[in-house]
């Protein structure tokens, strides 16, 4: 028989020490229990904090929402490289060939001819063919014509009889400042579609024009345009919020140290801008307005006013999300990974029959097949026990599934909000180039121009024409009756598939 570690006690005495000693081993132990239990809430809240620093330290624009731009050196270098045709660079053989157009006859500023020796080393007489020939061009820019300046003199004059002064009365198509319809036209483009900042443009006026204005009088002359522009942004408001399919984008923009929000509105044809102190389902509602189509966004709940059947996702936010996702441990990443397949498996299905229609049926069996292993995936990740981040976001997805396939209710929506994404990157590069706006003036400016002239260009018209136009009536105080050559707008119905 073992000996014991404490002999049992033998008195009265002893046995109270020995409870007295158990008492206090107990009270020990239980302080340690306490302890360990501090300790591992304390592991528990350092765990979650370490695996939020490292989601966020390992955050890029390949799966989250970053711009490319906020890309660190080490996340650049592990972008994957496309991989190479193993063509040479340039014309391949056998492509058509590419050739710089001729201007045509009424075109040419000055013609040089050149002609043949009139006798052949021969004896013989050269005969010229004087039909065909050999055509070269140089173009060049011929120095800026000097700025057209217009002095109005206005006399008065004394009745020689009673004293009174009489004085000239201003013509209404003169205008009250300092600036023609052609300078501040082109004051709007150089800000507007050029980025260029008011010392930029005051820089460029005077290079090119030797027109010389203070930045003072060019935010004014800009200013003064907004209420001429009125008319073509609110037709391009009124245009694409009776699209059958819009595309809906916002991003940051500054007054001063104070954020607001511009907010871009798209179709295939018109761009509409506004901004907005709020990024809420407010100002999402001022941007939509009577818009009943279908709408083509993110996953941000600004736009959950908008009815789930005309609402669809952008797959190419998901499939940024689902990486981010596979990059986790364990089940989380299981899920991550199994949802970024089914995403690209479905932009690769649906790109394949954009380009082959006529397999219609097979393209919709395909799909359907891959939203129930989608809807299947969503089921497990919300099971999951050990991964809270994955579980929170595929029920929260799980419960936005539908708006994930609208696009098979029509065949005009597209899978990504690319459209918008394009049209808002050029005043991103914009607010990265010049100062934030400094007034309400400022945020009603950059909106108006940014729709007006974006429309015109993808119009394909002339924009400093265009604005010319604009400014001649605003300054002649005429109504402005320029517009934009929208067509019909499209009908609503949807197009079923075959």
């Amino acid at each position: 028989m073992p000996a014991l570690a404490h002999p049992l006690p033998t008195t009265l005495d002893e046995a109270h020490q020995l409870i007295v000693r158990q008492q206090e081993r107990i009270a020990g132990l239980e302080k340690q229990a306490a302890r360990v239990v501090v300790l591992e809430q304390q592991v528990e809240t350092l765990q979650k904090q370490l695996e939020e620093l490292v989601a966020k330290l390992g955050s890029s624009s390949r799966n989250s929402s970053k711009p490319p731009s906020s890309d660190s050196p080490e996340q650049r270098a592990a972008r994957p490289k496309r991989k190479g045709s193993g063509r040479p660079h340039g014309g391949q053989p056998g492509h058509p060939r590419h050739e710089r157009a001729l201007y045509p006859p009424e075109q040419v500023t000055r013609t040089e001819q050149y002609f043949p020796e009139s006798t052949c080393a021969c004896g013989g007489a050269v005969a010229v063919d004087w039909e065909n020939p050999y055509r070269h061009q140089v173009t060049d820019i011929a120095p800026p014509p000097p700025p057209e300046v217009t002095e109005h003199q206005f006399y008065h004059g004394v009745c020689q009889s009673c004293g009174n002064q009489h004085h000239s009365q201003w013509p209404d198509w003169v205008p009250s400042g300092q600036m023609g319809a052609g300078v501040i036209a082109w004051m709007v483009v150089l800000a507007g579609q050029f980025r260029l900042s008011m010392r930029q443009t005051q820089l460029l006026l005077w290079e090119v024009w030797q027109v010389r204005f203070s930045t003072g009088a060019i935010s004014k002359a800009q200013g003064q345009s907004i209420p001429w522009m009125g008319p073509l942004y609110r037709q391009v408001g009124e245009h694409v919020r009776g699209q059958a399919v819009c595309h809906a984008d916002e991003t940051r923009h500054y007054r001063g140290t104070d954020t607001y929000w511009l907010w871009a509105l798209a179709d295939n044809t018109v761009t509409y801008f506004m901004t907005h102190y709020s990024r809420g389902k407010a100002a999402a509602d001022a941007l939509l307005g009577s818009f009943t189509g279908y709408l083509v966004t993110d996953h941000f709940s600004g736009y959950g006013n908008v009815p789930p059947e005309r609402r669809q996702l952008c797959w190419a936010h998901l499939i940024r999300h689902f990486r981010k996702m596979a990059g986790r441990c364990g089940g989380g990443g299981m899920v991550g990974k199994r949802l970024l397949l089914i995403a690209c498996a479905t932009v690769r299905t649906h790109h394949r029959w954009q380009q082959h229609p006529e397999g219609a049926a097979r393209y919709r069996r395909r799909i359907l097949r891959l939203r129930r292993s989608f809807q299947a995936t969503l089921s497990l990740g919300e099971a999951l026990d050990n991964c809270k981040r994955t579980r929170n976001q595929c029920k929260h997805l799980r419960k936005d599934e539908a708006m994930c396939w609208t696009f098979l209710k029509d065949t005009r929506i597209p899978l990504t909000n690319n459209r918008a994404e394009r049209v808002i990157r050029p005043y991103v590069q914009w607010r990265k180039t010049s100062f934030a706006s400094q007034s309400a003036q400022g945020d009603r400016f950059r909106p108006t121009v940014l729709t007006v002239l974006g429309t015109a260009r993808q119009l394909g018209m002339d924009m400093a024409t265009l604005m010319r136009y604009v400014c001649s009536q605003g300054l002649a105080h005429k109504p402005v009756a320029v517009r934009f050559p929208l067509g019909q707008v499209c009908t609503r119905k949807p197009l079923q598939m075959a």
